[in-house]
């Protein structure tokens, strides 16, 4: 018997009678329409000369999420800038930007005015603190014998550690150039990496950027995911040959999404700065996969058919996702490695609504 719509049962009883009265005709019909649900076995002679084919059912771990965008960079920090010592008049780079380098190698050679200059400051530096410091060792011994006054070591004093702060400044900007027998200034790398060269063309005042220099253990995938994919991320796959191990989720939420750095899993992921990636998210996962047309939907359910001997029987499930012809699901009932139905579903569920209706 099917059910009639609410409001013409509820304009033909008296507006008194008719709750009453659908109450009792909802509860005549509802064996009716789970008939089905309690027929736990189905012969599989209820699909007569019709065609029969079963599939294993397959237990997952792992489950394939929507594809996402990363971006090839590097944390803030993880740099290594070389910035000019001097003014120059002119830069000119010898090695293309987001090439690898290594050690002492050279990357650009500077010409100006005050090349000359700073070398003149390094050289005065250098005899500015060799003469202070032989000055502080003379008074260090007469400070000891109090022969000196306290004010005039503490002067002394200062001005021998000013010199020698001078002097390492000086030294540290020394250690990324290579000065040839011709004063030609050449800023070289100060480690090994991947050089990146500013995208401003003005690079001329001291203090201006030069280039930076990334280590290759730097270099990462930066990805924004779904809140949702944090708590289940197992890794992700660029390419077949490639996988991305997750190394960090940043602490800040966006919303409803979060970044995720991940980093090659071996050396056949190629990866260059700047680049834009393809990704495929794979997720932790408890349940199954099974074939999309082994589904069927009875009463805004969906169901599965499993095989017992020479009976089937019906097994609800949820679908999490689908990848290619197959869906992911979950059952309250293990069901990995059974055998589902296949072939012929439509015309199982059309004899369960027959039987429901019934």
């Amino acid at each position: 018997m099917p059910l009639l719509p609410l409001k013409k049962i509820l304009n033909f009883f008296p507006n008194n009678f008719g709750i009453l009265s659908l109450f009792f005709i909802t509860l005549y019909q509802i064996p009716s329409v789970l008939a089905f649900e309690k027929k736990e076995n189905i012969d599989l002679s209820v699909l007569g000369d019709f065609n029969i084919k079963f599939s294993k059912v397959k237990k997952e771990t792992l489950i394939v999420g929507q594809d996402l965008i990363g971006e090839v960079s590097y944390k803030s920090g993880e740099n290594y800038s070389v910035v000019l010592p001097f003014d120059v008049q002119k830069v000119t780079y010898h090695i293309k930007n987001g090439s690898y380098v290594e050690l002492g190698e050279t990357i650009a050679t500077v010409e100006g005015y005050d090349v000359h200059h700073f070398l003149d400051e390094f050289e005065s530096a250098k005899i500015i603190l060799r003469a202070s410091e032989n000055h502080f060792q003379t008074n260090k011994a007469y400070f000891e014998n109090k022969t000196i006054k306290s004010t005039q070591w503490i002067e002394i004093t200062k001005s021998y550690f000013k010199a020698k702060l001078n002097f390492e400044h000086f030294q540290h900007q020394m250690s990324f150039l290579h000065i040839d027998k011709n004063e030609k200034i050449s800023l070289v790398s100060p480690k090994n990496g991947i050089v990146k060269i500013p995208n401003f063309g003005n690079i001329k005042s001291e203090g201006d950027l030069a280039f930076d220099v990334i280590s290759t253990n730097s270099v990462k995938v930066k990805i924004t995911t779904p809140q949702s994919y944090a708590a289940n991320l197992s890794h992700f796959v660029m390419v077949s040959s490639c996988e991305l191990e997750i190394n960090n989720f940043e602490s800040i939420v966006d919303k409803y999404h979060q970044t995720v750095w991940a980093s090659p899993k071996s050396e056949q992921c190629t990866l260059t700065l700047g680049q834009s990636v393809k990704l495929t998210p794979v997720l932790n996962f408890v349940g199954y996969k099974v074939p999309q047309k082994s589904l069927f939907e009875l009463n805004d359910k969906d169901y599965i058919a499993i095989k017992s001997k020479d009976k089937i029987s019906l097994t609800a499930i949820v679908i999490v996702g689908s990848n290619n012809n197959e869906y992911y699901v979950t059952a309250k009932e293990d069901i990995s490695n059974k055998k589902v139905l296949v072939s012929s579903v439509s015309i199982l569920q059309g004899k369960l609504l027959a039987l429901g209706a019934g």
